[in-house]
C-alpha cells in the first residue's frame, strides 16, 4: 500500500492468518441471540390463508417453541354466483374497507368484510390498509385493488381522499374493516348522502379541538359561527363511514379543502373522534340531508353497542337477529 493510502482500513483477509490461529466465527443463523430472537415472530410468519382447493397455501413445517401456535385466518371466498353489480338510478357504487392490523386475528375482521360484499355485489372494492403494524397476505381478491396508504394513522379520513383523488365511481360506500354487509341495500339507503349511523351532540364532544380543525378549513367563518351558536342542530357521523355521492365530496373540498387538510392533521384516536363531529357540522351546515342524515340510527342503539364480546361477524350477526334489529351493515367492536 502506497504511503498516502496508509491510514484507510483494509479488509483483514483470513486466509493469511494460519488455520490454527485463525477466529472462531458462528455463522448468524446459529447464533444463541438470534434464535432466541426469531422465535418470538413464528405466529407472524405462519399465517396460513385457508383458500380452499388447488389453492391452499400450506406453511412449512417448523420447530415451533412449546407456547406457539398456529393461527389459520378466515377463507377468502370466491365471488358468489348470485352476486349482482350493485347501482341506483344510474349510479355507480364502490365498496371502499378501512383496514388496519395490529394482531394475526384482524385478518379475520376485513377478510370477513371482504367477504360480505362478494356475497352480495360485484363492484368495485378498494382497501386502504392504514398503519397496519404488521404483514400480511391479500390472497387472490377480485375486482379488488389494496392501497398501502402513505398517510399514516390518518384513518377515517383516507377513504374521502383516495376516492377524491382517484374517482372510482359516483359514489362510495365506505365501511371500517370492522363493519360487513348484512343484507342487500334497499334504494331508499342508497339515495343521497348518509352517514350508516349517527350519534348526538354530547359530553365528549371537544369544541376546542372542533373549532380548531374548522379554522383549517378555506371560508370558515360562517361554519365557525355555526358551530359557535347553541341553538344548532347537528349529528356526528359514527366512524366517519358514509354512503357519500362523488360531486358531495368534490364540493366540500373544493369549498373547504376538508379532506387534504385532515390528512395532514390526523393522527391520533381524538382526532378520528374530531373529524366524526366535523364531517356532520359540515354536511349539517350545507344542508346535504333531506330527511334524516344515517341510515340505521343512533348508534347507542344499535344492540351489543361497544361489547367487544361481540368481536366477530358470526356473533354480531346473531345477537342483531335475536333483537329484530334491521340492518344492511353489521359492525363489531374489537379494543385495537
Amino acid at each position: 500500500m502506497s504511503w498516502a493510502n496508509r491510514n484507510l482500513p483494509r479488509k483483514r483477509d483470513l486466509t493469511q492468518i494460519p488455520e490454527n490461529l485463525r477466529p472462531h466465527i458462528i455463522p448468524r443463523s446459529e447464533r444463541p441471540e438470534i434464535i432466541r430472537s426469531e422465535s418470538f415472530q413464528f405466529v407472524k410468519d405462519d399465517i396460513v390463508y385457508d383458500n380452499s382447493g388447488d389453492n391452499k397455501i400450506k406453511p412449512e413445517k417448523v420447530d415451533k417453541p412449546e407456547n406457539s401456535r398456529q393461527y389459520i385466518t378466515k377463507k377468502i371466498d370466491i365471488q358468489n354466483p348470485t352476486a349482482i353489480e350493485l347501482k341506483c338510478k344510474d349510479n355507480s357504487y364502490v365498496f371502499v374497507i378501512l383496514r388496519n392490523i395490529r394482531i394475526v386475528r384482524d385478518n379475520d375482521l376485513w377478510i370477513s368484510s371482504y367477504n360480505s360484499i362478494r356475497k352480495f355485489y360485484k363492484n368495485r372494492i378498494v382497501i386502504i390498509d392504514d398503519n397496519s403494524t404488521i404483514n400480511t397476505v391479500d390472497g387472490k381478491l377480485i375486482n379488488t385493488e389494496v392501497i398501502k396508504s402513505e398517510i399514516n394513522g390518518a384513518g377515517e379520513v383516507l377513504p374521502y381522499y383516495y376516492f377524491l383523488k382517484y374517482k372510482w365511481a359516483d359514489k362510495m360506500i365506505f365501511l371500517h374493516d370492522s363493519m360487513f354487509i348484512n343484507r342487500p341495500f334497499r334504494d331508499n339507503e342508497l339515495e343521497g348522502t348518509k352517514f350508516h349511523w349517527h350519534f348526538t351532540s354530547n359530553g365528549f364532544d371537544d369544541y376546542r379541538k372542533i373549532t380548531n380543525y374548522i379554522s383549517l378549513f378555506k371560508n370558515n367563518k360562517e361554519l365557525t359561527a355555526f358551530v359557535a351558536d347553541p341553538d344548532t342542530k347537528w349529528y356526528a357521523c359514527f366512524g366517519g363511514a358514509s354512503i357519500i355521492d362523488l360531486k358531495t365530496v368534490e364540493y366540500l373540498e373544493e369549498e373547504y379543502s376538508i379532506f387534504t387538510s385532515l390528512t395532514l392533521t390526523m393522527k391520533t384516536r381524538k382526532d378520528r373522534e374530531t373529524f366524526e363531529r366535523v364531517l356532520g357540522i359540515v354536511l349539517y351546515y350545507e344542508g346535504i340531508f333531506d330527511d334524516k342524515c344515517s341510515n340505521f340510527g343512533d348508534i347507542i342503539k344499535y344492540p351489543g353497542a361497544f361489547d367487544s364480546q361481540n368481536n366477530n361477524m358470526e356473533t354480531a350477526s346473531y345477537v342483531l337477529r335475536q333483537k329484530g334489529y334491521d340492518t344492511a351493515i353489521v359492525k363489531v367492536w374489537r379494543g385495537r
